[in-house]
């Protein structure tokens, strides 16, 4: 073998090698509502569904049912079970990453962010969620379930003149960011940023429904 044609051959090679790489890169994807990776790509839990949560002792017994309904919901438009309640659990009352999925009720809460009711937390690898954990906000709401005059908790420095949240709605809503999607403020979505105090916002839309359609 000659010396140009050595040559000829590791410049093949390297060029092959960079042509593979840019084949295999991720290509970014339509986001459909839900949230998406540094490449674009949709993140979701795809084939590794149902998602098994956990209600952490913290919360109050008397939300495990709007908890079940707010569950029940989502899998109703789906077809079939996506998140499935587990039963409680006993750990501390810090979520972190432990690859467990869990809902906290909080009594405690950041000075500067006492506007939110809940917050969920997400952890993926590529476009795959991993583990997904709910906080509640039990120390600046008050929440009920079915009706306002049943208040099932209040809150731990309670705002005022702030009504009690529906605790169905608020879960139903971050379950939906559990599966991955994101604030949608249009079309009736139950992924819409704000919750008021006294809205009962617990029916699925339908934009929601499409929304999942692309992954689940």
């Amino acid at each position: 073998m000659n010396a140009r044609f050595r040559n000829w051959l590791g410049i093949t090679t390297i060029l092959f090698t960079v042509l593979t790489i840019q084949a295999c890169a991720p290509k970014s994807q339509e986001d459909c509502g839900f949230v998406q990776n540094v490449y674009g790509e949709r993140v979701s839990w795809q084939s590794d569904v149902p998602v098994n949560m956990y209600i952490h002792s913290s919360v109050p017994v008397e939300m495990d049912a709007a908890i079940i309904a707010a569950a029940d919901s989502w899998q109703t438009i789906v077809g079939r079970k996506i998140i499935n309640i587990m039963g409680r659990t006993n750990e501390s009352v810090s979520p972190h990453k432990d690859g467990k999925n869990i809902i906290y009720f909080m009594t405690s809460w950041e000075a500067n962010r006492t506007s939110e009711q809940g917050r969920t937390s997400l952890y993926w690898i590529g476009d795959l969620i991993k583990e997904a954990d709910i906080r509640l906000n039990g120390a600046d709401f008050s929440f009920y379930y079915r009706n306002q005059s049943n208040v099932i908790s209040t809150a731990a420095k309670p705002k005022s003149n702030s009504a009690a949240v529906n605790i169905e709605a608020l879960v139903l809503h971050e379950m939906g960011h559990v599966l991955g999607l994101k604030h949608k403020d249009t079309d009736d979505s139950v992924m819409a940023t704000f919750l008021a105090s006294g809205e009962d916002r617990v029916n699925v839309a339908p934009t929601d429904e499409k929304a999942l359609q692309c992954e689940y």
